[in-house]
């Protein structure tokens, strides 16, 4: 890459290119920036595609992305942060990662048994969760593609003295191939780590990954492939002597389908165990194959017999890892997934498609608040990307989703809870992450917010206002108007802000929302007149007491919110007072 190039795409990518590494299509930019976290990847197609645009491959990235994407937020897989686009070529920006499980095996030659079992059992969980997320097979799994990420950098004192296996925490990457066997009629993943039926082309294909984390299970044991030599010795390219033969598909694929496969470990009750169980991933008949979910299970059991408290704090790990994927998605990761892939050339009509879809099927089956909620995240979702294709009627469906929206939330107003929106993280009966301290009002008024910033953007302000008009229910129009304060307070007229809640307080003088609001937003006013010097002491006193008033009565309404009390702390005042004479 030119040093202009180099320049131009580094400022694009706010940052500093400290290094590139190629693959035969691919290439990943490590980027260096100046907040947190220092360092950045950034994988797109390699500079030939992008200067002659080869069609074929782009559309194979493009498939790499949306497959991708279904199991991003999995601690175990390299998860997207997002997409960017740089002169027409996606660029997906992902975390950093010190080495891969390659690097890392050439260096220590092999790995004992403990660490050994504690990687592969994470490369086997990464895999299952991404089984059951639609990625039915990755299909090119090899140490390359398996990254370590160093936690002892990230944590301190870690890992402890007593527990080294843990310094790498394990995160799956490259899907270009990932389903591929169907989706693109290509079966084929990288030789040394193909299932017999990659190279019959077979419609079973469920049991490949297996197959190749058996072959890597042997090689952390070993150093070597179950071939009988080091594989980055003889793939992809030929080394210190050994046969040309290698480089070909016939010494792999009889291999692969052979029966009796040889394979030695060692004497030991613990080393014929695993013998076992890689004979048994290694078995040339998918049918007959151990699944991914059982390898796994004889994984743990091995190692509890090894030593057990590793086997106890893998299989924390691993429960929290599982928690942690189960609470992206129930905080609606997957329509922020879909939100990011729309941004790729040729995807948005499809995922408006699969969202419409969607919209359709739930629709008929909403029988709870939780489902009423996301129903209306999925509508408000369709909707932005209706408005932003705007093709044909667009923006007529996008204008009856907003109003299914309003419709749908009034419906079921009494019921819908902050929970619904914002679920707590529970682990092991302890709430990591809780429910934010808002009222349900609040989460209510949000969803109205959807439908009216919708209409607004389609039908203007003015519509909007004779819209709301038209309902009855007091309920929604205190709803529209503090979604008013809420902008104006956004952007910065607090003033107008509280006129607006003083509307609300008199339509609905019983919702402790409002007080504390109007008490919150009448101290940031407070603040930001303080910093310009604009207040005379008597006006701040004025303020103080109108502060102290709102919050009080928020109390009173809500004696369980603990909000308005902090705000009520003496010590939150005192720098606005005078001193005394």
């Amino acid at each position: 890459m030119s040093k202009i190039k180099d320049d131009l795409l580094s400022f694009f990518l706010k940052g500093k290119i400290i290094d590139q590494k190629k693959g035969t299509f691919g290439i990943v930019y490590i980027v260096e920036q100046e907040g947190l976290p220092k360092y950045v990847a950034y994988k797109t197609v390699n500079e030939k595609i992008m200067k002659e645009i080869e069609k074929t491959q782009l559309e194979k990235f493009i498939h790499e992305i949306r497959q991708w994407f279904k199991v991003r937020g999995h601690p175990l897989v390299l998860t997207p942060h997002y997409i960017t686009i740089y002169k027409g070529i996606p660029l997906i920006c992902m975390p950093f990662c010190e080495m891969d499980l390659r690097t890392y095996l050439e260096k220590r030659e092999k790995l004992d048994f403990v660490e050994s079992l504690v990687i592969v059992a994470q490369i086997l969980n990464g895999l299952i969760f991404a089984q059951r997320n639609g990625i039915e097979a990755h299909q090119d799994l090899k140490p390359e593609n398996v990254l370590l990420e160093d936690l002892s950098g990230k944590f301190f004192d870690f890992p402890p003295k007593d527990l080294p296996c843990f310094r790498y925490k394990v995160r799956i990457a490259d899907f270009g191939n990932a389903n591929a066997w169907k989706e693109l009629g290509q079966p084929y993943g990288s030789r040394p780590y193909m299932a017999p039926e990659q190279y019959k082309e077979e419609k079973v294909f469920s049991k490949v990954d297996v197959f190749a984390v058996g072959v890597i299970l042997h090689e952390l044991l070993t150093g070597f492939h179950p071939i009988g030599q080091r594989t980055s010795d003889i793939w992809p390219e030929p080394k210190n002597g050994f046969p040309k033969k290698y480089k070909h598909e016939k010494p792999w694929k009889k291999w692969a389908s052979n029966e009796n496969k040889q394979i030695k470990i060692g004497e030991s009750r613990v080393e014929k165990d695993i013998e076992n169980l890689i004979k048994r991933m290694l078995l040339p008949g998918p049918l007959e194959r151990i699944s991914l979910s059982d390898a796994l299970n004889e994984v743990m059991r091995i190692l509890f017999s090894v030593n057990e408290a590793v086997a106890r704090q893998l299989k924390l790990l691993l429960d929290y890892y599982n928690c942690l994927a189960n609470y992206f998605d129930e905080c609606k990761g997957r329509l922020s997934n879909l939100v990011e892939l729309s941004r790729v050339s040729g995807q948005l009509d499809a995922i408006v498609n699969e969202i419409m879809k969607e919209v359709a099927e739930i629709e008929v089956a909403i029988n709870d608040p939780a489902k009423a909620v996301y129903f209306c995240e999925l509508c408000h979702t369709a909707s932005v990307l209706l408005i932003r294709r705007n093709k044909g009627k667009d923006k007529e469906i996008a204008e009856k989703l907003a109003e299914k929206i309003i419709y749908k939330a009034l419906e079921w107003e009494k019921e819908i809870s902050v929970c619904h929106k914002y679920p707590p993280l529970k682990f092991r009966g302890k709430e990591l992450i809780s429910t934010p301290t808002f009222r349900d009002f609040e989460v209510f008024s949000e969803l109205i917010g959807y439908g009216k910033r919708i209409l607004e953007k389609i039908k203007g302000r003015n519509y909007i206002a004779k819209y709301f008009d038209t309902f009855k229910s007091n309920t929604l129009k205190v709803a529209y108007l503090f979604n008013i304060a809420s902008d104006f307070h956004g952007e910065g007229n607090n003033m107008e802000a509280l006129k607006v809640l003083d509307k609300c307080i008199e339509l609905n003088p019983n919702e402790a929302s409002f007080y504390y609001k109007k008490a919150l937003w009448a101290f940031h006013y407070l603040m930001e007149m303080e910093a310009l010097g604009k207040l005379e002491n008597a006006e701040k006193q004025k303020l103080i007491k109108m502060i102290q008033k709102n919050a009080t009565k928020a109390v009173k309404l809500a004696p369980d919110w603990d909000e308005p009390k902090r705000l009520l702390n003496p010590k939150n005042f005192r720098f606005f007072l005078a001193p005394e004479n």
